[in-house]
């Protein structure tokens, strides 16, 4: 059985769990009402959240990518919505996808692009924990459960700038180890994991550029605010009471469990963040429910709209590279 569709078959049985765990308690009479009587207005204003997301998504990996590429943010802004796309569809395997088709455009290693994306994930991280410290400690709602999960994405940021620094500043040592590890590879697998792994040393360029550190992390607080807009808005459309302070919970969460293998479209997933997430702000599971569906639905389908045809045109430059064309 191949890898990704081992991934496939955990995340969608984690999902069916996750789902099984957000709905078994759910009221689908008020749920079915809630979602029919939604606010569009509120809608709008999510999905207008997550297209200014997309695009600032975009801005940042310019300036990631900056110090062995160059390349605007109209001309990622597609490969960015394929990777997005893919990702719903294939959980983690579409910054595969977003690689590939910069690597077209910027002539530059996928290895390298995938690189940036680790440097990505880090500003993610560490910005997501900053942005919880600050909204939710302030008005006393860090419970045992978010302090918890606080603490896995402090170990997360932790594990992957550790990662990072040791790989940026002892690439040759890092690649001796590696050389060391593939030793009984065949020579010609070995040397070229070895070619990509030189080339992913590039792509992490941008945490050694003080210059950049500043742009690519107010851009990630932007980022990531306008997630924690759109969810606001999702809860807002169907009157859950809830301040900045239950949308920062639900992001929390969310972040977290997306960490892990999870269903296409992330289903399941995002049901139990927000139940989980807006459980200590008295919200009811039905309408944490019925927030967490209009959510799905406005940064999935927008996703999937803007992405697929990218998508479609990565996996068929990734096969032609495969069968070495």
């Amino acid at each position: 059985m191949s890898g990704r569709r081992v991934i496939l078959i955990l995340g969608a049985l984690l999902g069916s769990l996750f789902l099984y765990l957000a709905v078994r308690k759910v009221d689908w009479t008020t749920v079915s009402a809630t979602l029919a009587d939604a606010h569009p207005g509120y809608v709008v204003m999510g999905l207008l959240s997550i297209l200014a997301f997309f695009g600032v998504k975009a801005w940042r990996w310019r300036y990631l990518i900056s110090p062995f590429a160059q390349a605007s943010t109209q001309e990622l802004l597609p490969p960015v919505l394929a990777g997005l796309a893919g990702n719903y569809l294939f959980p983690h395997v579409g910054e595969i996808a977003r690689a590939v088709l910069v690597s077209q455009r910027v002539n530059a290693p996928v290895s390298a692009l995938l690189a940036s994306v680790a440097i990505e994930r880090l500003f993610d991280f560490f910005v997501i924990l900053l942005i919880v410290l600050a909204v939710l400690e302030p008005v006393g709602r860090m419970s045992a459960e978010i302090q918890t999960a606080s603490y896995v994405v402090g170990a997360l940021c932790a594990g992957i700038l550790a990662a990072v620094v040791v790989f940026l500043f002892r690439t040759e040592a890092c690649l001796r180890f590696a050389e060391w590890l593939l030793s009984r590879v065949p020579e010609r697998l070995s040397a070229g994991v070895l070619t990509q792994l030189r080339a992913a040393s590039t792509g992490l360029g941008a945490i050694a550029r003080p210059r950049l550190l500043v742009p690519i992390f107010l851009l990630s607080i932007l980022q990531w605010m306008l997630i924690a807009a759109a969810m606001a808005c999702s809860l807002k459309a169907v009157d859950a009471p809830v301040p900045l302070a239950g949308a920062v919970s639900v992001l929390l969460w969310n972040v977290i469990g997306l960490t892990l293998p999870a269903a296409p479209a992330h289903v399941g997933t995002v049901q139990l963040a927000f139940i989980l997430g807006l459980s200590p702000f008295g919200v009811s599971r039905a309408d944490a429910f019925a927030g967490s569906v209009i959510y799905n639905c406005l940064a999935v389908v927008p996703s999937l709209v803007f992405g697929l045809s990218g998508l479609r045109r990565a996996g068929l430059e990734l096969r032609a590279r495969l069968m070495g064309r």
